[in-house]
């Protein structure tokens, strides 16, 4: 057999080197300088959680399943502890989530559309939360749940080229291990309808696959109660029943200047352009809605579509509207974004068709681009912030140290100081700490009456956090 010609084994090598491009900048989005973000909220909880369960304690956190804080927890064992070493996993599920979204699309669209959609994976930010850090930076349940969620994509495109229970069988294992990471991770079922809605002649034949895949979710997801021992069965009914009883009760967040336990229903579009941009957001969604509508009737089209549609309509339905929940659309999303890009470019037409394809290109992709560039400059010169700079800088002192933010997050920094949230002013306070995303929601909390009452001065700016204290 004689050698391919030599164009085609420099484009081969092109698309190579450009692949190991993005499989650098992968490792360098979501493991440079891990350790440095501060720790707060979410991920004290699921990082003590993960080292109990390794130590044989598994009743921290009942509320979620077990699956991403095993992974968390296992990250701390094999490290030194430290919190680079429980955020590695998170970092490894970010950088597989670019590998398996380039598979995903190059069934689409072919390689470098599948090297552009892991590349803007690595290069947008997904920060949902107060800390400005992509959800593969931070020791939470995000990351795994979005790995597990795009192999079921991928899975499930791989069942409608060809039904097979082994292929039946892979798609339910992602399923069962995305909901075994985050109980959201149900929604991407979907897609094993969609592979078997592409079988739909032959559907007698296919069914039992669905079925099977199904079945073997359910076990997967048991199976990571199993270490719970004889609490499993605790651990599997209180999961199902907190998570009801959240749903009812709501969850307080402030959108748009509005504080609610219950959120307007386009609550997930507001948060995504507080880090995306309002022109990234809508780009964005815009160019993912054309790919929907170019690849729906395609048998590996079909479950991106599913997957979009599924978590957009969990997002606008569900009365819980926390800021995090959006991620698990963002890689249906971005697939079908680029599958939008490249038939602009690439399908043939006439020289003003062309040329208006290739500014609607530039008009996705300049914003995205601006995004990118920004997210990665902060990625670059990540340093201490926020709590970490208040810790640092706050004096050792026995009065009290007034906190209306996320005390525990300054606790463990600073364990020698006794941290109150009062709200009445108390001038023999050392300090008063204030941070805007948590104070908003502490009744009677009043920065202005406070400092106004014992004449304090601001003495130091971290961020969004502010410190107040005497002269």
């Amino acid at each position: 057999m004689s050698a391919p010609p030599r164009p085609a084994r420099a484009a081969a090598a092109g698309r190579w080197l450009a692949g190991l491009a993005v499989l650098a900048l992968g490792v360098f989005a979501f493991g440079w300088r891990l350790g440095v973000e501060t720790s707060n909220g979410d991920e004290l909880v699921y990082r003590d959680a993960g080292a109990a369960y390794w130590r044989g304690d598994v009743t921290p956190n009942p509320e979620h399943p077990p699956l991403a804080k095993h992974l968390i927890g296992l990250g701390g064992l094999l490290g030194d502890g430290s919190l680079s070493a429980e955020r590695v996993p998170a970092a490894v599920c970010g950088v597989l989530v670019a590998v398996v979204l380039f598979a995903v699309t190059r069934r689409l669209a072919g390689t470098w559309a599948g090297l552009l959609a892991a590349l803007l994976w690595c290069a947008l930010p997904l920060a949902p939360g107060v800390v400005p850090a992509h959800v593969a930076r931070r020791a939470t349940l995000e990351a795994p749940l979005l790995l597990f969620t795009t192999c079921a994509v991928l899975a499930a495109q791989r069942v409608a080229d060809r039904s097979t229970p082994g292929r039946w069988a892979v798609l339910g294992l992602a399923v069962g291990a995305a909901t075994a990471s985050k109980l959201t991770g149900a929604a991407v079922a979907v897609v094993a309808l969609a592979a078997l809605w592409t079988h739909r002649r032959a559907w007698r034949a296919a069914l039992p696959g669905a079925v099977l895949a199904g079945a073997v979710a359910v076990v997967v997801f048991c199976a990571t109660y199993l270490p719970h021992g004889d609490r499993s069965w605790w651990g599997l009914r209180t999961v199902v029943a907190w998570q009801l009883e959240h749903a009812g009760r709501g969850a307080v967040q402030e959108v748009a200047g509005t504080v609610s336990a219950f959120p307007p229903w386009w609550s997930a579009w507001w948060f995504q352009a507080q880090y995306l941009g309002a022109a990234g957001t809508a780009v964005l969604w815009a160019a993912a809605l054309l790919g929907a509508a170019l690849v729906a009737r395609r048998r590996a089209g079909l479950p991106v579509v599913a997957a979009l549609a599924a978590t957009t309509a969990a997002l606008v339905a569900s009365p819980l509207k926390l800021p995090q929940y959006h991620d698990v659309a963002v890689p249906p999303l971005l697939v079908l974004a680029v599958v939008a890009v490249h038939a602009l470019l690439t399908r043939p037409r006439a020289g003003a068709a062309r040329l208006a394809g290739a500014v609607l290109v530039v008009v996705v992709l300049a914003p995205l681009a601006t995004v990118a560039a920004g997210h990665l400059a902060r990625v670059a010169t990540t340093a201490p912030a926020d709590y970490r700079v208040v810790a640092r800088e706050l004096p050792a002192t026995t009065a009290p140290v007034v906190v209306w933010g996320d005390a525990e997050a300054l606790r463990r920094l600073r364990p020698d100081l006794a941290l109150t949230g009062a709200v009445a002013p108390d001038c023999a306070a050392a300090a008063l700490v204030v941070d805007p995303t948590v104070a908003n929601r502490v009744e009677g909390a009043d920065t202005a009456a406070w400092v106004g009452a014992c004449g304090w001065r601001l003495v130091l700016r971290a961020d969004r956090l502010s410190v107040w204290a005497g002269r």
